[in-house]
């Protein structure tokens, strides 16, 4: 695991947390050993975090930007209802069809829909209207994810974002200033403070995840 986020007491939580299924252990060995960026990968705590979050809302509609290898998606897959659909949007198409081919052995799995493209071009023509929005897709965006997502989300409907901490670097002055990256996600933070009709809670989970509860 990535030392940014992996310490004695993240261990010590995940041993005194429920286990994570055969088919999220086997894709997690399966990212570290055959992927550039293995550390893009949920990881054991945070889905265990999007699954408990689905598992409570019962959510009908969960919309997904950036699904990766699919770790994510099959853990928000745990909650949704039985007609439910979970929609990903992947810009990269190895990815997706990485992805795919765990959520297929999921017993569920026809009920994700992974789409393939730009997230800020496929969302208008989706016309979804999500009980839970899960965004990890590229950072400099977030803040035009979130104009497009907010507005479509039901009220009572929860968004996350994550690595709203960005490996600790928003802490960092110099790196505020010199890193596009950094400045864009500190500045996505200060603004969604700030967000009209919504809840707002930085957790410092993994490489932070934020939450966001409309009205």
């Amino acid at each position: 695991m990535h030392p940014d986020w992996q310490n004695e007491i993240t261990e010590y939580c995940e041993r005194h947390s429920s286990e994570e299924s055969d088919l999220l252990r086997e894709l997690t060995a399966w990212t570290w050993k055959n992927t550039v960026n293995p550390r893009m990968l949920s990881g054991k705590m945070q889905g265990a975090m999007l699954s408990m979050f689905s598992r409570m809302m019962k959510p009908d509609c969960i919309l997904e930007l950036g699904t990766f290898t699919g770790y994510s998606a099959l853990c928000l897959l745990e909650g949704l209802s039985e007609g439910g659909t979970l929609h990903s949007i992947e810009a990269d198409p190895e990815n997706a069809w990485k992805a795919a081919q765990f959520i297929e052995k999921h017993p569920r799995g026809k009920q994700v829909k992974i789409h393939v493209g730009e997230a800020i071009n496929a969302l208008p023509e989706l016309k979804l209207e999500p009980n839970i929005i899960f965004v990890d897709a590229d950072k400099v965006n977030y803040t035009r994810y979130l104009k497009l997502c907010f507005s479509i989300l039901k009220s009572g409907g929860l968004m996350l974002f994550d690595n709203t901490l960005w490996s600790g670097r928003v802490l960092n002055v110099n790196d505020r200033q010199k890193d596009a990256d950094t400045a864009a996600m500190h500045r996505f933070n200060e603004e969604l403070k700030q967000l009209p009709g919504a809840r707002v809670l930085m957790l410092p989970v993994r490489d932070g995840l934020t939450l966001v509860f409309k009205n």
